[in-house]
């Protein structure tokens, strides 16, 4: 409980101008400088002594304390200045007050811009997958709080002694071409990690005194800040410069950018990070393309896509038919830049938002999504094998290439990465069959759906033995603090038939097998590992872990939690279950009982997919619970219309989790529009492809640091 005395001190130590109401609207106290502020030389009894009727008016409707809210913030004018009131409810003696701090317009607009850049910045590095793309967001956010007509990013790569130029804009000179680390301007940021502005006064005799060289034209101020990794090691820099003598670059330019650097390096070594490790991992190293594995990641997400939004997706299967005879008679080196040459050409006859890949040897998938008749698929095909294919020449011999192609269509072709694939190859042996140099559509099979479910059903019994599943974690951010507070685990089945497998393709069949049970205690105890590695690396993260309806029913779960628990070291506090409203409904007695022996472990429940169910309100009160998660069928429709019964139940359950002591997370966000509903409405929590999609251990790595 705060005293008065010494509250209102530390106020006035912080040098923040300042009045405090109690709830009659009366001033219990205002700082010296807030009288200042205000233009006030007379002892401050009430709201009258300080502003007109219409200030007042204002001051009566938008305050906490009459608006029984933690916080707001509203402008009045004062001498036809505009003053911007941020209002707190605090409590004194017991009593609640609101405390009103007086902020100058301009300054916090000031602050607003530089914070709103940051949020921006870290934003784009999350959803531009494109480094040169991210360059030049950064580019553009930057220009609304310096002067950044001339702006460059350089790169150094201290291993080979070069610097590099990936984003360079200048009205006099072209971008340069990376060269050997000299001792420029820029180099000398990069190896002394130290921002500097160079100004004509400070030019020559700085250069002169540095022995340092002017690469490009003279300019009339300089300023470069340092992009610094975690470690604090300089891997960069970033510069802007000025040829206008009427504008110029001030240490408060330098201060805003030395600012925004660090979330700026964070984003484009996060970037480059990840594009490394995409590069050895999810591309062919001969032709560039995707490989196999990431070709069905971004399949599955085609496919997730065309199902929500009602659309379909063809895939085509391409393979050479003359290859070999490159191959056998011009070596395989001849054969490696045959296939360059192809891969170039495919790539460049697709759109933007298609997708190919190296399958393997000479052989090449195609991802195309929103596709929205075949005659489209038919014209990519007729000029693929009649225009992009012909006149190709490798080593100074004109070659004559001809392909098969196979296609298949999502969801008529099949439900699954698997199956639609095995069409589509399927398709394009057809096709060989027929002749060669020709493309067909797959023509389903009436057993194929019963062949594919006991294939699958049979090799998840051997992949449970075997043990052939991965964790991803998507990360849950705090709305307050920005910052990674948690995790959900995500399992996906790694065939070595079949690739990465969804969730969709095997927990079904789990569900019906029991092999849930034993898959569901795997997850649950690698999970338990995976965070207690992080706990100890410094990160406090509440991992979520999904439990399904056997697991919690049938099963004697509580035991098997307090084991694994015993067993991994991590504290139940940092281990939250996540169950749907159905499993909780199903036997209320059990339920109550189960979850009351999870909460005295400590461990925390959660309730996922709140709102499609049909659960109680006079039974949920009786659970123990700890969050509630809103379904992202609601979070997506935030895109569509403002006006949407699904936005109001979104903020009802918002408000309902609050009401009962609860932390409401929302799941699905994909939009910065979604983000400022659930600011707006004090959502705690969420999670979503605008934040990360669910990546592996070194990734999420990655997203820590």
């Amino acid at each position: 409980m705060n005293k008065p005395e010494s509250f209102f001190q530390v106020l006035n130590n912080l040098e923040e101008p300042f009045f405090v109401l109690d709830d009659n609207l009366n001033i219990v106290n205002i700082s010296p400088n807030a009288k200042t502020i205000l233009n006030i030389d007379k002892e401050v009894k009430g709201l009258n002594d300080i502003f007109d009727e219409s200030n007042i008016n204002k001051l009566k409707k938008s305050c906490s304390i009459v608006k029984n809210i933690q916080k707001t913030n509203f402008h009045v004018h004062i001498h036809q200045q505009k003053i911007l009131l941020k209002s707190s409810l605090i409590n004194l003696d017991g009593k609640p007050h609101d405390l009103i701090l007086i902020k100058d317009n301009h300054l916090f607009e000031s602050e607003l811009k530089l914070t709103n850049c940051i949020f921006k910045i870290s934003e784009a590095s999350h959803y531009v997958d494109n480094l040169d793309e991210l360059y030049s967001i950064i580019h553009k956010i930057l220009s609304r709080v310096v002067y950044t007509k001339n702006f460059y990013i350089a790169i150094v790569d201290n291993k080979n002694d070069v610097i590099h130029f990936p984003y360079f804009i200048d009205e006099n000179d072209p971008k340069p071409n990376s060269r050997k680390i000299s001792n420029g301007l820029t180099e000398y940021v990069c190896k002394t990690g130290e921002s500097i502005l160079v100004n004509p006064e400070q030019n020559d005799s700085f250069i002169k005194n540095k022995k340092m060289n002017i690469n490009g034209s003279k300019s009339i101020d300089w300023l470069g800040v340092p992009l610094k990794n975690t470690l604090n090691e300089t891997f960069g820099a970033l510069v802007v410069q000025s040829y206008d003598k009427n504008i110029r670059f001030t240490e408060k330019d330098q201060n805003i950018l030395e600012f925004v650097s660090h979330q700026i390096a964070m984003a484009i070594k996060r970037k480059m990070d990840r594009q490394e490790i995409e590069r050895k991992a999810y591309y062919d190293q001969t032709t560039g393309l995707t490989n196999k594995l990431l070709f069905n990641d971004r399949l599955e997400q085609s496919m997730h896509d065309a199902k929500r939004h009602n659309t379909r997706t063809a895939i085509l299967f391409l393979d050479l038919d003359n290859f070999k005879y490159v191959n056998d008679t011009m070596g395989h080196s001849a054969g490696d830049k045959l296939l360059k040459i192809v891969s170039k050409r495919l790539k460049a006859s697709l759109r933007k938002t298609d997708t190919i890949a190296r399958w393997g040897g000479d052989e090449f998938t195609v991802i195309l999504p929103k596709i929205k008749n075949t005659n489209d698929i038919r014209t990519l095909c007729k000029r693929i094998l009649n225009e992009d294919l012909t006149n190709v020449v490798v080593d100074n011999k004109e070659l004559r290439i001809t392909a098969s192609i196979g296609i298949a269509i999502y969801p008529e072709d099949g439900l699954d990465i698997e199956t639609l694939t095995k069409n589509a190859d399927t398709a394009m042996y057809k096709a060989k069959d027929s002749g060669k140099n020709q493309y067909k559509f797959f023509k389903p099979l009436m057993n194929k759906e019963i062949t594919e479910r006991f294939s699958n059903e049979s090799n998840l019994f051997k992949a449970i033995e075997k043990q052939e599943f991965l964790l991803l974690f998507q990360p849950q951010i705090d709305l307050k603090t920005n910052e990674i507070t948690g995790f959900e685990s995500l399992v996906r089945w790694n065939s070595p038939e079949k690739g990465i497998l969804p969730p969709y393709q095997f927990i079904p069949i789990a569900e019906e097998t029991d092999l849930i049970i034993p898959l569901g205690e795997w997850i649950l105890r690698e999970t338990c590992k995976q965070n207690k590695i992080w706990y100890e690396k410094g990160h406090r993260l509440t991992c979520a872990v999904n439990i399904s309806a056997k697991q919690f029913l049938k099963y004697n779960l509580a035991d098997i939690v307090k084991n694994i628990l015993n067993e991994t070291g991590l504290d139940p506090k940092f281990l939250e279950l996540e169950l749907t409203e159905t499993i909780l409904m199903r036997d209320i007695e059990k339920t109550i009982r189960v979850l009351k022996r999870l909460k005295e472990m400590g461990v925390k429940i959660s309730i996922d997919d709140f709102g499609t169910g049909y659960s109680s309100l006079s039974y949920l009160k009786q659970f123990p619970i700890d969050t509630l998660k809103i379904d992202q069928s609601f979070i997506s429709s935030i895109n569509n219309d403002l006006a949407d019964d699904n936005l109001t139940i979104a903020n009802i359950v918002i408000d309902l989790g609050h009401k009962l002591g609860l932390k409401v997370i929302a799941e699905g966000v994909e939009t910065e529009k979604q983000v400022e509903f659930l600011k707006k409405y004090a959502c705690d929590k969420i999670q979503g492809y605008l934040i990360s999609e669910p990546v592996n251990e070194i990734e999420f790595n990655l997203l820590l640091k």
